[in-house]
């Protein structure tokens, strides 16, 4: 595979990886919804999407609404509806205009199945922005195939969202296969640290990212005092902390999202052993409403966010684009809009290079060529860098940027592969 990130001293062979968070539904609660749909799944699916004069080319988009980060989901929804305002003021393909049909993904993995079942049963839909987070990209993987629906997710980090066994499968957010090495170097070599305790969320994003991040630390030469899982939703994390303090580590690496990092950098203040400890997360918590739930606890924390080349022209333009449509900045929300601009402009120039006009005035799609045209995107101009996808469909721009927290914003300390 080609390498996009070369960093002295990383990229070693570990066997854990990354994803989101938890269902906010039980499996057996879910399935009987899922089996339903799935014969209607594939009885849509079809080799070629037809589109009639007047009708539009339609993107799916799972985005987490609810569940563990309904911000971040909401400006992942937002900057992709930026992208398709923009492509309509452009006049679209040949006058054909797009539309988002967006889900709510949950950042679970049972309601991604529920998602691509309902994708996969609506033969207009051309391809699906998505999912946020890992496990729900997981759930929408297998159905998406069968379908061949090809997806570009714009913020699911887990290694094996993409692999070789499949070929709509593709992302524009970088993998933790990276993020959980480069966090582990800055705290070794950068801050020095050499005795870390490791925690996580128990899902598949929090638990990967942290195995990834305790291999490596320990390759380095580093320790893990400790593994310790929570759940999320959990809001007392002192009988885990107080377990971690007897073993006095330097710092705590929490795989996992905003809330509860939050109150585990407050509530480690509070315990022996670990007043002085230092505390780190991911791209998970590496939002406002950590700052707002941590409040002065935040002061010297530390995030890693698997951050893009930003162009600065192109991410102004998007700026003012998104404020004069929502009213917020889109830092405000989460830190992925960039990203899930740009998963809707590679799928609409892969789009743009296949679709054909037929006899009766219809734009026709090829599925297979789509997948292929997707797969083969290289050098497409994005507001997070340069867009290029491998054989395996990582089309990412960039590399990892490390924050501290100072005054109560986030200060860029260290950067990775940019």
């Amino acid at each position: 595979m080609r390498q996009k990130w070369q960093i002295a001293g990383l990229f070693l062979l570990l066997a854990g990886c990354a994803a989101p968070a938890p269902a906010p539904q039980t499996a057996a609660e879910v399935a009987p919804a899922a089996e339903e749909a799935a014969p209607a799944a594939e009885e849509a699916a079809s080799a070629q999407v037809v589109i009639a004069p007047g009708q539009t080319i339609r993107i799916g988009g799972s985005f987490a609404l609810t569940g563990p980060i309904p911000d971040p989901g909401k400006d992942i929804r937002q900057a992709a509806e930026i992208a398709v305002d923009e492509l309509n003021a452009a006049g679209g393909i040949d006058g054909f205009l797009f539309e988002l049909v967006a889900e709510d993904g949950a950042c679970s993995g049972d309601q991604g199945t529920v998602v691509g079942n309902k994708f996969a049963a609506d033969s207009t839909i051309v391809a699906v922005s998505g999912g946020t987070c890992s496990g729900e990209t997981f759930g929408l993987k297998p159905i998406l195939q069968r379908a061949r629906i090809p997806f570009v997710s714009p913020s699911a980090t887990n290694p094996d969202v993409v692999d070789a066994e499949c070929d709509v499968c593709n992302r524009v957010a970088l993998s933790d296969a990276l993020q959980g090495q480069v966090d582990a170097d800055f705290v070794f070599n950068q801050l020095g640290l050499r005795k870390v305790a490791v925690m996580h969320d128990n899902s598949d994003y929090g638990k990967g990212l942290a195995e990834i991040f305790q291999n490596a630390m320990v390759a380095l030469g580093g320790e893990a005092t400790a593994f310790e899982g929570v759940q999320v939703g959990d809001t007392d994390f002192r009988a885990a902390l107080a377990k971690i303090g007897a073993g006095q580590p330097e710092l705590i690496f929490f795989g996992g999202y905003s809330t509860e990092a939050a109150l585990i950098a407050q509530q480690m203040k509070e315990t022996a052993g670990l007043e002085n400890a230092r505390f780190m997360s991911d791209d998970g918590a590496y939002t406002q409403q950590y700052l707002q739930a941590a409040g002065a606890a935040a002061e010297g924390t530390y995030m890693s966010f698997v951050a893009g080349d930003a162009q600065a022209e192109k991410l102004a333009a998007f700026t003012e684009a998104y404020v004069a449509k929502f009213g917020v900045e889109p830092s405000q929300l989460g830190p992925f809009h960039g990203q899930s601009y740009d998963s809707i402009q590679l799928i609409a120039d892969a789009i743009r290079r296949v679709a054909q006009p037929d006899d009766s005035g219809n734009l026709v799609i090829d599925r297979e060529a789509l997948i292929a045209a997707i797969r083969s995107t290289a050098g497409l101009a994005g507001i997070t860098g340069t867009l290029t996808c491998d054989e395996l469909g990582e089309c990412g721009a960039g590399g990892v940027q490390i924050f501290t927290v100072e005054n109560g914003a986030f200060k860029q300390v260290a950067g990775f592969g940019m």
